[in-house]
């Protein structure tokens, strides 16, 4: 009976994410490119941006969301910046930035993609902006 009980608990622990149709999450990078913030996803292969979020942690009133249409997607490419949609990251504080992505198959057919997502904060070093993964 132990043994049935045992058995039937990591039957269910293991097979609770089969068929599991939530994205995966990932990390996004940030950095500064000349004189801006930039995300980017090192890891990208075939996807198109259908969601973002941008917001000031603990301002919830500074945030952007930004729900792109089918035709309007974005396509994203590794390592290349992410758009930030006009947001404005100010030096002495911290941000939260989450993608989600549809995966773009044959003829075009779209399915879940995956999650990203970075927090980290901004400042300035010597007049240069400056970001650091608080993560």
């Amino acid at each position: 009976m132990k043994g049935k009980i045992t058995f039937s608990s990591v039957l269910l622990l293991t097979s609770c994410h089969l068929n599991d149709t939530r994205p995966e999450n990932h990390r996004a990078k940030v950095s500064v490119l000349g004189e801006s913030v930039c995300i980017t996803l090192t890891d990208s292969k075939n996807e198109a941006l259908s969601q973002l979020s941008i917001n000031e942690i603990g301002h919830v009133q500074n945030r952007v969301d930004k729900i792109f249409f089918r035709q309007k997607m974005p396509v994203l490419h590794a390592n290349e910046c992410l758009p930030s949609i006009g947001f404005n990251f100010e030096a002495g504080k911290s941000y939260v930035y989450s993608a989600n992505t549809l995966r773009i198959g044959e003829g075009q057919s779209r399915k879940n993609g995956n999650s990203y997502s970075v927090t980290f904060s901004v400042w300035t070093d010597e007049g240069r902006l400056q970001v650091k993964d608080i993560n």
